[in-house]
């Protein structure tokens, strides 16, 4: 038996007038639509320390912090069938968040700078 790929999502909620759902789009794919912050776990790495570093990575943001965990969903990738396992993590941003940014990941997952 295969064993599932372990990932994490992020839902990011800025509290302002009203809560505000963090989503971004891939600059030149406009296919992917609008996604949350999301990836895999490393080995050795926990899942808290995996969905801060993901949200780090695909947005730039280093100041939200993990509020819970709220969902575990274990069904197979939709395109390859592989078995995968995503557990999903309410994250909150400081209110002084700001409305729209550019982020450009670096190769490897890494952020610039």
């Amino acid at each position: 038996m295969t064993r599932p790929r372990t990932r994490v999502a992020a839902y990011v909620i800025r509290h302002g007038a009203v809560p505000e759902l963090l989503v971004f789009d891939h600059v030149g794919m406009p296919q992917a639509g609008a996604q949350v912050p999301a990836g895999g776990v490393r080995p050795g790495e926990d899942l808290e320390q995996a969905v801060l570093r993901e949200v780090v990575e695909e947005t730039g943001l280093h100041t939200v912090s993990v509020v819970e965990q709220i969902a575990v969903d274990a069904r197979p990738h939709p395109a390859t069938h592989r078995p995968r396992r995503t557990t999903y993590f309410h994250l909150q941003a400081p209110a002084t968040t700001e409305d729209a940014w550019s982020h450009a990941v670096a190769a490897m997952g890494t952020t610039p700078g």
